[in-house]
């Protein structure tokens, strides 16, 4: 119990983000792109950078993938009525006092995924903005476009060099999506990432044709040593 209060007060208590160049150059990129070809942007952040994701880019719905014990309160009014909020574990398999992602997990995620427009700016976000956000990203861009599944795994890479998709969430929903294990291999392909101090950048992926298009939102400064298994 007592790691459940510490955890929910760290998760009620977390700071806005700080103006950082990083950002600056994210809404420099995405406001010379915005209107212009219908496109859908999803932004994958950390938990920490989530108000101030919302307070520059306004997304119309946000997609929260959360530790069940976490309890999430933004001190913001610019949060999308469109809010979902999904309570598992960032683990590989199910295990004692552990949740892992399951069918109905990657059902809600497709179904979110699906309400997005275009010109829709969508937020996922997860504790760190490294493994089970960039999962639900992955899985709303293959979602969209069958066959091109190792495509938009090395979008992934090339515009997050830290992002380490959950395998298992990337499994499930291959099987949902009857994907005959493309969307694993593709996530195998990529590799898990390389560690980074802090919460990395937040990731813009873009959808509807935008595969390898433009220039990389966010380039991540990594120590570059692979993240440990």
């Amino acid at each position: 119990m007592r790691r459940r209060r510490d955890a929910c007060h760290i998760a009620t208590e977390i700071a806005p983000l700080r103006d950082q160049g990083h950002i600056y150059g994210c809404r420099r990129l995405w406001e010379s792109r915005r209107g212009t070809g219908g496109k859908i942007v999803i932004i994958v952040s950390s938990l920490r950078q989530v108000e101030a994701v919302m307070a520059r880019y306004a997304p119309v719905r946000s997609l929260s993938l959360l530790a069940p014990w976490q309890t999430i309160i933004f001190e913001t009014d610019r949060m999308p009525r469109d809010r979902v909020v999904l309570a598992f574990n960032d683990v590989a398999a199910s295990g004692p006092g552990l949740v892992a992602p399951d069918e109905a997990t990657v059902a809600a995620i497709v179904e979110f995924g699906r309400r997005c427009r275009s010109n829709d700016v969508s937020l996922v976000h997860c504790w760190m903005g490294v493994s089970r956000s960039p999962a639900a990203a992955y899985i709303i861009a293959c979602e969209r476009a069958p066959g091109e599944e190792r495509a938009i795994a090395e979008d992934l890479r090339r515009r997050s060099p830290t992002a380490a998709p959950n395998r298992l969430l990337v499994a499930l929903a291959d099987d949902y999506l009857a994907r005959g294990g493309r969307m694993v291999d593709a996530v195998d392909g990529i590799g898990r990432g390389c560690a980074f101090d802090g919460d990395p950048p937040p990731l813009f992926l873009p959808l509807d044709g935008s595969l390898g298009g433009g220039a990389v939102p966010v380039v991540a400064k990594s120590r570059g040593s692979p993240r440990p298994a």
